[in-house]
Protein backbone atom coordinates (compact mmCIF):
# COMPACT_ATOMS: atom_id res chain seq x y z
CA UNK A 1 0.00 0.00 0.00
CA UNK A 2 1.51 3.66 -0.98
CA UNK A 3 1.10 5.88 1.26
CA UNK A 4 -0.63 9.18 0.40
CA UNK A 5 1.88 11.62 -0.79
CA UNK A 6 3.49 13.47 1.84
CA UNK A 7 6.79 14.85 2.21
CA UNK A 8 6.32 14.75 6.21
CA UNK A 9 8.15 12.66 8.76
CA UNK A 10 5.17 12.24 11.45
CA UNK A 11 1.82 12.28 10.07
CA UNK A 12 -1.37 13.00 11.96
CA UNK A 13 -3.77 10.35 12.24
CA UNK A 14 -6.59 13.02 11.56
CA UNK A 15 -4.93 13.84 8.24
CA UNK A 16 -4.69 10.25 6.96
CA UNK A 17 -8.02 9.49 7.61
CA UNK A 18 -8.81 13.33 5.49
CA UNK A 19 -7.04 11.47 2.43
CA UNK A 20 -9.09 8.42 2.81
CA UNK A 21 -7.46 6.08 4.58
CA UNK A 22 -9.53 3.77 6.86
CA UNK A 23 -8.40 1.81 10.37
CA UNK A 24 -8.01 -1.18 7.83
CA UNK A 25 -5.85 1.05 5.50
CA UNK A 26 -3.54 2.17 8.09
CA UNK A 27 -3.57 -1.14 9.49
CA UNK A 28 -2.01 -2.62 6.22
CA UNK A 29 0.55 0.32 5.90
CA UNK A 30 1.78 -0.29 9.44
CA UNK A 31 2.03 -4.22 8.42
CA UNK A 32 4.02 -3.71 5.49
CA UNK A 33 6.67 -0.85 7.41
CA UNK A 34 5.19 2.24 5.77
CA UNK A 35 3.86 3.29 8.93
CA UNK A 36 4.82 2.94 12.71
CA UNK A 37 2.83 4.59 15.42
CA UNK A 38 3.89 7.27 17.53
CA UNK A 39 1.02 7.53 19.50
CA UNK A 40 -3.04 7.72 19.41
CA UNK A 41 -2.67 11.19 16.95
CA UNK A 42 0.59 10.33 15.06
CA UNK A 43 2.33 7.86 12.90
CA UNK A 44 5.69 7.98 12.05
CA UNK A 45 6.37 7.45 8.15
CA UNK A 46 9.26 5.34 7.57
CA UNK A 47 8.95 5.77 4.00
CA UNK A 48 10.13 9.08 4.64
CA UNK A 49 12.63 10.81 2.27
CA UNK A 50 13.66 13.77 3.75
CA UNK A 51 16.02 14.90 6.16
CA UNK A 52 15.14 13.44 9.57
CA UNK A 53 14.75 15.74 12.16
CA UNK A 54 14.80 14.47 16.09
CA UNK A 55 12.59 17.99 16.71
CA UNK A 56 9.87 17.10 14.55
CA UNK A 57 8.77 14.49 17.28
CA UNK A 58 8.30 16.85 19.95
CA UNK A 59 5.45 18.11 18.01
CA UNK A 60 4.13 14.92 17.14
CA UNK A 61 4.67 13.76 20.77
CA UNK A 62 2.54 16.59 22.13
CA UNK A 63 1.47 19.96 19.95
CA UNK A 64 2.01 21.54 23.24
CA UNK A 65 5.69 21.01 23.22
CA UNK A 66 8.11 23.32 22.56
CA UNK A 67 11.97 22.41 21.96
CA UNK A 68 13.88 24.40 24.51
CA UNK A 69 17.23 24.37 26.49
CA UNK A 70 20.47 22.60 25.38
CA UNK A 71 18.16 21.44 22.35
CA UNK A 72 17.17 25.03 21.51
CA UNK A 73 20.91 26.55 22.11
CA UNK A 74 21.78 23.31 19.60
CA UNK A 75 19.59 24.48 17.34
CA UNK A 76 21.01 28.31 17.51
CA UNK A 77 24.75 26.94 17.11
CA UNK A 78 25.46 28.20 21.02
CA UNK A 79 26.35 25.26 22.26
CA UNK A 80 29.05 22.48 20.61
CA UNK A 81 27.74 20.12 23.29
CA UNK A 82 24.94 17.44 21.50
CA UNK A 83 22.27 16.43 24.11
CA UNK A 84 21.52 12.35 24.29
CA UNK A 85 18.00 14.12 24.48
CA UNK A 86 15.82 16.49 22.95
CA UNK A 87 14.45 19.12 25.85
CA UNK A 88 10.64 19.43 25.36
CA UNK A 89 9.05 22.31 27.75
CA UNK A 90 5.27 21.61 28.36
CA UNK A 91 3.20 23.94 30.31
CA UNK A 92 2.47 22.87 33.92
CA UNK A 93 -0.37 20.59 34.71
CA UNK A 94 -0.10 18.99 31.38
CA UNK A 95 0.22 14.89 31.74
CA UNK A 96 3.83 13.72 30.40
CA UNK A 97 3.46 12.21 27.63
CA UNK A 98 5.33 8.96 27.25
CA UNK A 99 9.22 9.30 25.48
CA UNK A 100 9.48 7.91 22.04
CA UNK A 101 12.24 5.21 21.88
CA UNK A 102 13.91 7.56 19.25
CA UNK A 103 14.68 10.14 19.81
CA UNK A 104 14.14 10.10 23.75
CA UNK A 105 12.98 13.08 25.01
CA UNK A 106 13.02 14.92 28.79
CA UNK A 107 10.27 17.04 29.53
CA UNK A 108 10.26 19.81 31.43
CA UNK A 109 7.26 21.82 33.18
CA UNK A 110 7.31 25.77 32.40
CA UNK A 111 4.54 27.43 33.93
CA UNK A 112 2.96 30.69 33.09
CA UNK A 113 5.42 33.48 31.61
CA UNK A 114 8.01 30.52 31.41
CA UNK A 115 5.91 28.59 28.57
CA UNK A 116 4.19 31.37 26.98
CA UNK A 117 7.09 33.61 26.37
CA UNK A 118 8.85 33.10 22.61
CA UNK A 119 7.77 30.90 21.44
CA UNK A 120 8.72 30.62 17.53
CA UNK A 121 6.57 27.76 15.16
CA UNK A 122 9.47 26.16 12.66
CA UNK A 123 8.08 24.74 9.51
CA UNK A 124 9.65 22.97 7.17
CA UNK A 125 8.04 22.12 3.49
CA UNK A 126 4.94 20.69 6.70
CA UNK A 127 7.43 19.17 8.94
CA UNK A 128 6.37 21.33 12.12
CA UNK A 129 8.06 22.19 15.67
CA UNK A 130 7.78 24.83 17.98
CA UNK A 131 10.92 26.05 19.74
CA UNK A 132 12.20 29.53 21.72
CA UNK A 133 13.79 32.12 20.26
CA UNK A 134 17.51 32.74 20.83
CA UNK A 135 16.87 35.35 23.54
CA UNK A 136 13.99 32.91 25.36
CA UNK A 137 16.73 30.13 25.02
CA UNK A 138 19.98 32.18 26.76
CA UNK A 139 16.99 33.39 29.57
CA UNK A 140 16.37 29.79 30.12
CA UNK A 141 20.07 28.30 30.12
CA UNK A 142 20.69 31.00 32.60
CA UNK A 143 17.57 29.87 34.91
CA UNK A 144 18.08 26.22 34.43
CA UNK A 145 22.19 26.88 34.93
CA UNK A 146 22.76 25.23 38.19
CA UNK A 147 20.92 21.68 36.96
CA UNK A 148 22.68 21.84 33.54
CA UNK A 149 25.96 23.26 34.86
CA UNK A 150 27.77 26.52 34.98
CA UNK A 151 30.71 25.44 31.95
CA UNK A 152 27.82 25.21 29.42
CA UNK A 153 25.72 28.28 30.78
CA UNK A 154 28.95 29.96 29.82
CA UNK A 155 29.60 29.18 26.52
CA UNK A 156 26.02 29.44 25.49
CA UNK A 157 25.88 32.96 26.84
CA UNK A 158 29.41 34.31 25.29
CA UNK A 159 28.31 32.72 21.82
CA UNK A 160 24.96 34.05 22.12
CA UNK A 161 26.60 37.86 22.61
CA UNK A 162 29.27 37.12 20.14
CA UNK A 163 26.17 36.33 17.40
CA UNK A 164 25.56 39.46 15.16
CA UNK A 165 21.95 39.19 15.20
CA UNK A 166 21.64 39.03 18.91
CA UNK A 167 19.32 41.80 20.22
CA UNK A 168 20.46 43.01 24.51
CA UNK A 169 17.40 44.56 24.79
CA UNK A 170 15.21 42.39 24.02
CA UNK A 171 17.60 39.39 26.30
CA UNK A 172 16.84 42.02 28.80
CA UNK A 173 13.57 42.53 28.93
CA UNK A 174 13.01 38.33 29.09
CA UNK A 175 15.09 38.28 32.05
CA UNK A 176 13.17 41.06 33.24
CA UNK A 177 10.12 38.79 32.86
CA UNK A 178 11.49 35.56 33.85
CA UNK A 179 13.11 36.85 37.24
CA UNK A 180 16.60 36.16 36.16
CA UNK A 181 17.69 40.04 35.76
CA UNK A 182 20.48 39.66 38.41
CA UNK A 183 22.02 37.07 36.93
CA UNK A 184 21.83 37.46 33.48
CA UNK A 185 22.94 41.32 33.91
CA UNK A 186 26.31 39.59 36.00
CA UNK A 187 26.63 37.27 33.10
CA UNK A 188 26.66 39.86 30.35
CA UNK A 189 28.59 42.97 32.29
CA UNK A 190 31.45 40.22 32.32
CA UNK A 191 31.58 38.99 28.61
CA UNK A 192 31.02 41.97 26.85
Amino acid sequence: MDLPKTGRQFIAARDLKKAGCSHYRINQMISAGSLSRLNKKYYENLDYDGEPNDFYASYACSEKGIVCLMSAAVYYGFSSERPAVVDVALPRRTRIPVSPVWPPMKFYLFSGARYDSGIVIVNDNGNIFRIYDKEKTVCDIVFYRNKLGFEPAVEIIRNYLHSPDRDINRLMEYARRLRVETAMRQFVEVMA
